[in-house]
């Protein structure tokens, strides 16, 4: 009956997490999540290896979603919705397999599936992919070590054939999982498998391992190389901040986690969060002496602290995270390891009734974390849990259409139908895929949205080289400011 309720528990967790955070339903879909789903929509290699305008950021949603768009025929939307989510999921229980204690397994479910709405971009942007596919290697290379190489020998190599190949998929994702790879496998390297059925052969190890290993990472660089060249460029995006703008960035951090703990920040519940997840850090270091980790389970809780460590400075000497002021996303990846480490850490701690105090308190941390986000969807922005979408299908009534607007208004209202509707930022905004802009300007009806771009309608507007007439008056639709317009 307890695994019955268990695992129904972690079902529901997952179920009503995708029918708040997925595509299909998420309240604050933007333009940034239209583009997977139009790339879904207009798939094609080897242009779209990258995401729309970037150099950064595979597209390895749109890659999983082809299958359920083209093969089962389900919508765009609903395929980016699903793949996303499967993959998230299969992340979720690759690091519950580390965790022993069914308590630690639920917390993670809830920490996962419902983060505070400051990270929420863990369950919608390609920080969550990236730790996925990192969680599913880090699954097999413990799966590699539990029989004798020499007995299955090819269920070995077939191992560290789809270990090799996620990190190159987690490398196309985000490039700073290429490090989070490489700590991994020191790691390994370092405390050897921590099993007793490891054979002792030294061939297997140094020779398969390595060869895997400088042929992956061959492979992988020349792939992810290939990927840029047909992507567009961000020469600021790898440059590093000197010691002032270190400096800078610190104080931006400081100054946005003072806000939280002075409930200055908009998110109350997330302020409630951190000050609750400061005490459980403060409790778990004052009762360390009755912490007993054993030597050979300790990798895989130095790999989650070195890679919070170093994903957090890298993030101090970012340029790039220092032009976008900081923002909040970028710490997604301090979320997971942080937790991670603290959930490995706690199950090696004594059982007494301080220990159940802290579940307690570790519970309510989680949950308030979740709810508030939940909170803050309803009643600080946009107020409202009507899926984004809902709004968006308002235009299918206008017909084949194409649509101009700021960047913010401009995808995301295509997303709901691309075959119906292409939409397109105007000639001066963030125009990530100049071959949707021709496509909109190519329709015979032509709608503009003046929100976030201009006060009022203009009479005439030249959109990529093309003068357009102002045809009628402006109306409400979408949630936004629409008139048409014609060539």
């Amino acid at each position: 009956m307890k695994n019955i309720i268990y695992y129904i528990s972690i079902s529901g967790i997952i179920v009503l997490s995708f029918f708040l955070y997925s595509s299909n339903f998420y309240p604050l879909l933007g333009s940034d999540d239209a583009i997977q789903v139009l790339m879904i929509h207009d798939f094609k290699l080897p242009h779209d290896l990258y995401f729309w305008g970037q150099d950064r950021y595979g597209s390895l949603i749109p890659l999983l979603g082809q299958p359920l768009y083209r093969g089962l025929g389900l919508s765009p939307l609903t395929s980016e919705s699903i793949a996303h989510y499967l993959l998230l999921v299969a992340g979720y229980f690759a690091f519950a397999g580390l965790l022993k204690a069914r308590f630690s397994r639920f917390a993670l479910a809830v920490i996962w599936f419902f983060p505070p709405i400051r990270l929420i971009d863990l369950l919608r942007l390609n920080i969550g992919e990236e730790y996925s596919l990192l969680a599913i290697g880090i699954f097999l290379i413990i799966k590699m070590y539990e029989v004798p190489f020499e007995k299955y020998r090819l269920k070995q190599h077939l191992l560290l054939l789809s270990i090799t190949f996620l990190f190159i998929l987690a490398a196309w994702v985000s490039d700073l999982a290429a490090l989070s790879a490489v700590l991994i496998v020191a790691v390994q390297v370092y405390f050897g498998s921590g099993q007793k059925r490891v054979p002792t052969k030294k061939a297997f190890r140094w020779r398969w391992e390595l060869c895997y290993g400088i042929t992956g990472s061959l492979l992988g660089a020349a792939f992810i190389l290939y990927g840029k060249h047909f992507a567009m460029k961000s020469p600021l995006y790898n440059n590093f901040n000197d010691l002032n703008t270190v400096v800078s960035s610190l104080r931006l951090f400081g100054d946005s986690m003072r806000e939280l703990l002075l409930f200055k920040a908009s998110e109350p519940f997330t302020s409630a969060y951190l000050y609750l997840v400061l005490v459980l850090a403060g409790a778990l270091l004052l009762m360390r002496r009755h912490i007993h980790f054993p030597l050979n389970e300790r990798k895989w809780l130095y790999f989650f602290i070195l890679d919070f460590i170093l994903l957090f400075c890298l993030i101090m000497l970012s340029k790039w995270a220092y032009m976008n002021g900081v923002p909040r996303r970028y710490f997604t990846s301090s979320y997971i390891t942080f937790w991670m480490a603290f959930l490995l850490i706690f199950e090696y701690l004594s059982a007494s009734e301080v220990k159940k105090w802290l579940q307690a308190a570790m519970m309510i941390a989680v949950v308030t974390a979740g709810l508030g986000s939940v909170y803050n969807l309803k009643y600080i922005w946009p107020k409202t849990l009507k899926p984004r979408i809902e709004y968006v299908r308002e235009f299918e009534s206008l017909g084949k259409i194409g649509i101009i607007g700021d960047y913010w208004n401009s995808y995301i209202n295509s997303a709901s139908n691309p075959d119906q509707i292409v939409a397109t930022p105007n000639d001066r905004s963030s125009v990530r895929n100049r071959d949707m802009a021709y496509k909109v300007m190519e329709r015979d009806t032509l709608y503009v949205i003046r929100d976030g771009w201009m006060d009022a309608f203009p009479d005439s507007l030249n959109q990529f080289g093309t003068p357009i007439y102002k045809n009628g008056d402006e109306f409400r639709m979408g949630d936004c400011y629409v008139c048409r317009y014609r060539k």
